[in-house]
């Protein structure tokens, strides 16, 4: 449709796509992906970190005693080896929680018992009073308010 000399009309059609871009995030939760890929970031990062301190473990036949231990060890091995074990190429990043931009508290020293369900490595402050933590039996990443988190640092 065209106005008086031939004009689209241009408002009318940006109107109806401003409304329907606004109806997507309140309605079907377009926002929530952003959480969600942080969320799943986190649990990727806390996986990989998992993954090479148990490297570093079976390895040395002795837990990570620091973390540049566990740099340098990471390093170390081959991207082929990386890989394998779903450690990956991105060493700087796996130490740090993408949610609240801090270096995961790790447990250096822990010797891992799969009988024993520990907190390894976790969320320094976490989000909404929740943090990803990775699990010594199986490196299962779970999210924990405070008081479950303490018990598992047991």
């Amino acid at each position: 449709m065209s106005r008086a000399g031939g004009r689209p009309e241009i408002f009318g059609s940006s109107l109806v796509v401003g409304i329907v871009a606004f109806a997507c995030l309140l309605w079907s939760g377009c926002g929530s992906r952003v959480v969600s890929s942080s969320q799943d970031e986190v649990k990727t990062r806390l996986a990989k970190l998992y993954n090479l301190y148990r490297a570093y473990e079976e390895k040395n036949r002795k837990p990570a005693p620091s973390e540049d231990a566990l740099r340098e060890f990471g390093k170390s091995l081959s991207p082929a080896e990386r890989a394998e074990r779903s450690i990956g190429d991105d060493l700087e990043n796996i130490f740090v929680s993408p949610r609240d931009k801090q270096k995961f508290v790790v447990q250096y020293n822990l010797k891992m018992n799969p009988a024993k369900n520990q907190a390894l490595a976790w969320e320094a402050t976490g989000q909404n009073g929740m943090r990803f933590v990775a699990l010594t039996m199986g490196g299962y990443v779970a999210e924990y308010d405070e008081k479950t988190l303490n018990e598992s640092k047991k």
